[in-house]
């Protein structure tokens, strides 16, 4: 048991009420040697016991003072006294209110300290639900950063999809790929190109896509991208385009596209 465990177990308060015996005793009295919070922990309990048993104390009338000093100041008897001495009865000079203020001292202190020794106990659980509550708001605020994270991406998406200079080129399969589909957004006046992914097979093992643009024939490198990973790739700026193809090339892209592996075009 650590010393987190051991402040929360309630051990402590049992320890300073004098309820433990035996390994838990022996325990609490381990850590309270080792670990300083531990200490400061039985240190605090019994402080807030003594407060409560000092604010809970009676204070007895002025006429209790008086008849206590009367009783010291009373003579002995003389030692010259003769005859038989009457026995000495224990309690016989107590008088009644003196029982019953001890009695109602002592039922006074263990009240407060049960009262002292539960609220601590309630204290403890306010504190760890506390703990649990900013556990959950740490976690709903990650969450919420995510949230806004999405939504930040699906608006710029958004806007470059609906660019007024924008031109959309469907790209579609080759005999290499027949199924394979794709998007382009070609922004005109800012030369900006987005690609969407709508279906393409992953690329092999070592492998990337790339994407082309062809002007006079002649292709320009627009950047490589997977088939996963994104909703719209942010590519390469483009400043002429007449058409737009993908092929497989090495990781990291090719000057050059081999045409063998084309596997979507299309034309602006």
């Amino acid at each position: 048991m650590n010393a987190d465990e051991l402040i929360g177990s309630g051990l402590l308060e049992a320890h300073v009420m004098g309820q433990l015996h035996g390994d838990e005793a022996t325990l609490v009295e381990r850590m309270r040697t080792s670990d300083a919070r531990v200490r400061a922990e039985i240190e605090a309990i019994e402080l807030a016991l003594e407060q409560a048993a000092m604010a809970g104390a009676m204070v007895p009338p002025p006429s209790v003072k008086e008849a206590v000093l009367a009783r010291a100041t009373r003579p002995g008897p003389r030692l010259e006294q003769s005859g038989p001495m009457a026995p000495v009865r224990q309690g016989a000079d107590v008088p009644p209110y003196w029982r019953w203020l001890a009695a109602a001292s002592v039922a006074a202190l263990i009240g407060s300290a049960y009262f002292n020794f539960r609220m601590m106990g309630e204290l403890r659980e306010v504190r760890q639900q506390l703990v649990r509550m900013e556990d959950e708001r740490s976690v709903l605020a990650e969450e919420m950063q995510v949230q806004r994270t999405a939504l930040t991406e699906a608006n710029n998406q958004l806007a470059v999809v609906l660019a007024p200079a924008s031109r959309t080129v469907e790209l579609t399969g080759t005999t290499n790929a027949p199924q394979a589909k794709a998007r382009v957004y070609w922004d005109e006046a800012s030369q900006a190109v987005h690609l969407a992914v709508a279906e393409l097979p992953v690329a092999p093992e070592g492998k990337q896509y790339q994407l082309w643009a062809l002007f006079d024939g002649k292709p320009v490198d627009a950047g490589v991208f997977d088939a996963t990973g994104r909703v719209l790739w942010s590519m390469k700026s483009v400043s002429g385009a007449q058409a737009f193809a993908v092929t497989i090339e090495n990781a990291g892209g090719s000057p050059t596209p081999t045409l063998e592996t084309m596997v979507l075009m299309g034309q602006v």
